[in-house]
């Protein structure tokens, strides 16, 4: 499951900007162009990638932004750029992808969606093997 991030911001982004977002979320990465340039990849000195940044898409419908991020963003003005960053959940990537995201907010104006942390789920405690496979007597009906 990848870390996603969205950036929405209110002027549309210019080179310079992608640009001064990639130095903010880290000079030494590698960066890979992907699906003929819709999709930019920071990549680890070894090549793999860590983050994907997705070209810039202009949401002009009011409403729209919090139908598909939820209530706490009703009233994100339109039109807004959406600049979404998927980074894989290890190794550093989400805070890359953070960085990367509110410097474009920084330079451009707007605000930065974060999903909200997993609830915990705590272990079920594990039932004995004896006591799971032993079936009561007279269970199933056969002496009911």
């Amino acid at each position: 499951m990848s870390y996603d991030v969205v950036a929405l911001i209110d002027g549309r982004p210019s080179y310079q900007d992608v640009l001064a977002g990639m130095m903010a979320a880290g000079p030494d990465w590698l960066v890979r162009e992907v699906s003929d340039g819709a999709v930019l990849q920071l990549c680890d000195p070894d090549g793999v990638p860590l983050a994907s940044l997705e070209a810039p898409i202009l949401i002009q419908v009011p409403g729209e932004v919090e139908r598909l991020l939820g209530p706490e963003l009703a009233g994100t003005q339109t039109p807004v750029w959406w600049m979404e960053v998927r980074a894989k959940p290890q190794d550093g990537a989400p805070a890359l992808a953070d960085r990367y995201a509110e410097k474009l907010v920084e330079r451009l104006g707007g605000r930065v969606w974060k999903p909200a942390p997993p609830p915990f789920d705590p272990p079920t405690p594990q039932t004995p093997a004896a006591e799971t496979s032993a079936a009561p007597h007279g269970a199933g009906g056969q002496n009911a």
